[in-house]
């Protein structure tokens, strides 16, 4: 399997040669490997399965089911075989299944419906969300949850111990899950005086969920404390911990902070689910060219590589991506991160404790001391962990980390607000990752706009110019906001001779960007003006996201 997957270009031979490590390590199956790393997709590897199968493979997200197809089909069938009966066809049923080469699934849908079966392949992610769809309405969701909200409460009645209530438990996991099934990247509990709101980031948009009674709010935050290995009879102080959530065979890793509000514990859970996509620097967006320099840079055996943005902008996830290209077994890679977010091979990775002492200065200091190739400082925080991580590239380490700026090239001026000397800025600095995260319009409801001239003025775009503009009107897959997924705007800085020059002379932000720019710096606005002319980001995500400088 893993030489199929490297002939058909889905990963290559060093991430198999991760991958199989892992294996031998764990014992577990290759593709299941492949997806926890995040070095491929259930998608891609359904895809490069059924190229080698012969079977032709289809996008459910994207296909028409036929309600009278599946009720052929029952839904233990379905969701034992992993499979989904697509439509008719004359006299056949199309079947889309996970494992296409499944004679017994096979033979059982035909004898069941008296029907010859095509078989086509399909994403075991995607048919489950079909089968979701088909065999449960949203109704039928909601009456999940209210049945769950309803023992809950008749359990808050009864008494007993909040956080191991079982009618509690079942009713936060049906929380969790109807935060998966809506792709959601953050679950939100807030308690106010008489209610308690549950809301969902989705796309980066705050969405409602359920509102409950607010005598559930303790209950419920007791629940996510048991589950994260919080200390439960603290209350007055914000706790961090982690969970595992087991969700359509599959695990979940979940993020999990407690803040104490007037009303009671808020807490916010961030779902970490590297099945949504692999992550590679193919997969995020950069440009071909943009990707060829991160590598040649990366590659490199010493500096300091930046990833800039806000506060969820993905800075993480590109320095994941970026570890994957120089992660293997003759380099020492350590990290220093808060919190861990994924577990990664032969990566030794550390979880900051700023109340045991352990912060990122200090457990950069005792890095040094274990020999490192590569040191990845998951966040600067401070002008003492800036000097050190500088001063590691500077002594024989690569050295990835974030910083919270506007673009890559300011990037330089806020490492000179904390302090850093600019002669150290120009002599470590061999790179720089701006980043921001755009919406992307419905494809499945996407329609042709002609914006107006204002409009178009007010992004910094000439009307009469070239584009295919389209705006999403609103459907059941992107719950009426016309949106649905996100992707990241990239600037790649790279710091060369002439730069530097001016870095270490304590050149101006704008001098230093016109070098930039004459050396093929792309902008933000410039790369989400080409996006939306494109009909991929809606046109008012240009003003949202970059603003001309």
């Amino acid at each position: 399997m893993g030489e199929l997957l490297v002939d058909a270009d889905v990963i290559d031979e060093h991430q198999l040669a991760i991958a199989l490590a892992e294996q031998k390590r764990t014992g577990g199956k290759l593709g299941r490997i492949l997806i926890d790393l995040g070095l491929s997709t259930e998608e891609a590897i359904s895809r490069a399965l059924a190229s080698q199968t012969g079977v032709e493979h289809i996008d459910l997200d994207a296909a028409e089911i036929e309600p009278a197809a599946t009720e052929r089909v029952d839904e233990a069938i379905a969701r034992r075989h992993q499979l989904i009966a697509v439509r008719f066809e004359g006299t056949q049923l199309l079947v889309a299944m996970a494992n296409p080469t499944d004679i017994v699934a096979i033979d059982a849908v035909e004898r069941a419906t008296d029907l010859f079966v095509r078989v086509v392949s399909a994403s075991r992610r995607q048919i489950l969300r079909a089968i979701d769809r088909a065999y449960r309405s949203q109704a039928q969701h909601e009456s999940g949850f209210e049945t769950a909200l309803r023992h809950a409460m008749s359990e808050i009645e009864d008494g007993g111990d909040a956080g191991s209530r079982g009618a509690i438990a079942a009713l936060m996991e049906e929380v969790m899950t109807l935060a998966m099934r809506d792709d959601a990247t953050d679950i939100h509990l807030e308690p106010d005086e008489n209610v308690v709101r549950v809301r969902f980031r989705v796309d980066g948009e705050m969405r409602a969920g359920p509102t409950m009674a607010v005598a559930l709010q303790a209950p419920l935050v007791a629940r996510v404390k048991v589950l994260a290995d919080l200390d439960l009879a603290e209350t007055r102080v914000p706790q961090d911990g982690k969970i595992r959530f087991a969700y359509q065979n599959r695990k979940v890793d979940m993020r999990v902070s407690t803040f104490p509000a007037v009303t009671g514990e808020s807490v916010v859970i961030r779902v970490l689910d590297r099945g949504r996509r692999k992550i590679s620097l193919e997969t995020l967006g950069f440009s071909d060219d943009q990707i060829e320099t991160l590598r040649r840079i990366a590659s490199r055996p010493n500096g300091l590589m930046l990833a800039a943005g806000p506060t969820g902008s993905g800075k993480s996830t590109t320095l994941y991506a970026l570890l994957a290209q120089v992660n293997s077994s003759v380099r020492k890679i350590i990290t220093l991160e808060d919190p861990v977010e994924y577990d990664l091979p032969l990566v030794t990775q550390c979880q900051i404790n700023e109340r045991a002492g352990l912060t990122f200065a200090a457990g950069l200091r005792s890095i040094l001391r274990h020999d490192p190739d590569v040191i990845l400082v998951g966040e600067m925080r401070d002008s003492e962990t800036a000097g050190m991580a500088l001063r590691a590239a500077l002594t024989g380490h690569f050295v990835f980390s974030t910083l919270h700026t506007n673009d890559a090239v300011r990037t330089i001026s806020r490492l000179r607000d904390m302090g850093v000397e600019p002669f150290l800025i120009a002599s470590c600095l061999v790179a720089v990752v701006g980043q921001r995260l755009v919406r992307l319009v419905c494809t499945h409801c996407a329609a042709e706009y002609e914006p107006r001239d204002d409009e178009l003025h007010a992004v910094g775009i000439e009307p009469g110019g070239a584009g295919s503009f389209k705006i999403g009107k609103g459907c059941d897959r992107c719950h009426g906001t016309g949106t649905q997924g996100r992707e990241a705007l990239f600037e790649v800085l790279e710091v060369g001779p002439e730069i530097a020059q001016l870095i270490g002379r304590d050149a101006a932000v704008d001098e230093i960007e016109a070098v930039a720019r004459s050396a093929g710096l792309r902008s933000f606005r410039e790369v989400a003006q080409e996006r939306a002319a494109a009909g991929v980001i809606p046109l008012e995500e240009v003003a949202r996201v970059t603003v001309e400088h």
